[in-house]
């Protein structure tokens, strides 16, 4: 019963697939690739934190070239994700299911920040007199927010608030 009940349900994926648009279906394949990519910036931005502290605890900034070029990679791969984020989820202003709103914009706001932080990363290395303050409350914010939106977009794929339960 449990096989023909999953060869229906693959029939019925299948003739929905076939009833959309080639424009419909490329945006659901580039949603899929969300997940995928969404991984990469999480691991840059955490990095440059740990670089810039590991400096920090040095006393050198010496290990500034090599934030710089995770905050690169990390911003660049922060837009991707949002972009295929918005392509998973559609392309709303709102939406029905709150968790995925919350997920949404704090992914928005997390690449928007990516960016931030890298042009604050590269006018710190034209002046590396100046504090840096601002690029610190901002490296530090967001991993927290990296955090809080891990665990957001973890509940929503893997069933409710409720999934890191012990």
């Amino acid at each position: 019963m449990a096989v023909a009940n999953g060869e229906a349900m693959d029939q019925h994926a299948q003739a929905a697939e076939r009833s959309k648009t080639f424009g419909e279906r490329l945006m659901s394949w580039l949603g899929r690739l969300h997940s995928l990519v969404v991984h990469f910036p999480i691991a840059m931005f955490v990095g440059a934190l740990g670089v810039e502290l590991f400096g920090l605890w040095r006393g050198k900034r010496d290990y500034g070239q090599a934030t710089h070029v995770m905050l690169i990679v990390g911003a660049v791969g922060a837009v991707a994700a949002a972009l295929l984020g918005w392509f998973a989820g559609g392309f709303y202003m709102t939406d029905r299911n709150s968790v995925l709103m919350v997920h949404r914009w704090l992914g928005t706001a997390i690449a928007v920040a990516g960016l931030l932080l890298l042009y604050l990363s590269a006018t710190a290395r034209r002046a590396p007199e100046k504090p840096r303050t601002v690029y610190w409350a901002l490296l530090g914010g967001m991993t927290v927010a990296i955090a809080i939106q891990g665990y957001i977009g973890g509940s929503f794929m893997h069933g409710g608030m409720s999934h890191m339960a012990f």
